[in-house]
C-alpha cells in the first residue's frame, strides 16, 4: 500500500517555483529546496522525477499563469495591449513584475552553464508563445499595406522582455528596466499613431 502523500502537489509546485524564482535553480540545494516547498527528498524524487524534474513543472507552473493571465489580452488586442504588457512588467502587483526577474530569463541564463534540453525546449516554448502573442497583435494594427513588419517587431520586443528583465533581477528592483519600457512603448505608440 502506498504511503499516503503529505504534501498538496499544486502548493508545492507554487512553492517550488518562487524558490527557485529567487533563489536559481544550481544555488538551490536539496535540503533548502526540502525546507522551502514542505516536500522531502523522496517526493521530488518519486513525484517529480528528481529536482530539474520539479524545476520544469515550476516553469510550466510560471509560464501557465503568465499566458493565462497576461499574454492573452493580445488574442484579441492590439498595440495598446503589447504596451500594456511592457508596462506590466515595472508595476508593482503585476504578474510578470518581479525583482527576481523573470523565471523564464533566469533559466535561460542559468541553462547555458547547465546545458539541459528539457530546461532549453521549456524557455523556447516559452519565448515562441510570448512571440506568437506579440505577432497577433501587431498584425491588427499594421494596416493594409503593412507600416511594419509584425514578425520582425515580434522577435525584438520578445529581446526586450529579456533585457528588462534582466535589468530588473541584476538591481533586484522590479523597476530597473522602466527606461527600457518607456522607449518601447514610445515607439509602439508612434507606430499606433501613424
Amino acid at each position: 500500500m502506498a504511503r499516503p502523500k503529505s504534501y498538496d502537489r499544486d502548493d508545492a509546485i507554487a512553492k517550488a517555483c518562487m524558490a527557485f524564482w529567487q533563489h536559481g535553480y544550481q544555488a538551490l540545494g536539496v535540503r533548502e529546496l526540502e525546507r522551502l516547498t514542505g516536500l522531502n527528498q523522496f517526493a521530488i524524487r518519486s513525484e517529480f522525477g528528481g529536482k530539474e524534474g520539479l524545476y520544469l513543472e515550476a516553469l510550466r507552473y510560471y509560464a501557465d499563469a503568465a499566458m493565462t493571465e497576461e499574454f492573452s489580452p493580445m488574442k484579441t488586442g492590439g498595440i495598446a495591449e503589447v504596451m500594456a504588457f511592457f508596462r506590466g512588467l515595472v508595476t508593482d502587483g503585476s504578474l510578470t513584475s518581479s525583482d527576481f526577474g523573470c523565471l523564464i530569463v533566469n533559466t535561460g541564463i542559468e541553462n547555458a552553464r547547465v546545458q539541459s534540453e528539457r530546461l532549453d525546449e521549456a524557455a523556447r516554448a516559452y519565448w515562441a508563445a510570448l512571440e506568437a502573442h506579440f505577432r497577433m497583435a501587431l498584425e491588427r494594427d499594421a494596416g493594409q499595406p503593412a507600416r511594419f513588419d509584425p514578425g520582425t517587431l515580434a522577435k525584438a520586443l520578445v529581446s526586450a522582455v529579456m533585457g528588462i528583465h534582466a535589468q530588473n533581477r541584476a538591481q533586484q528592483s522590479n523597476q530597473a528596466g522602466r527606461y527600457l519600457v518607456d522607449m518601447v512603448c514610445a515607439n509602439l505608440a508612434a507606430l499606433e499613431q501613424t
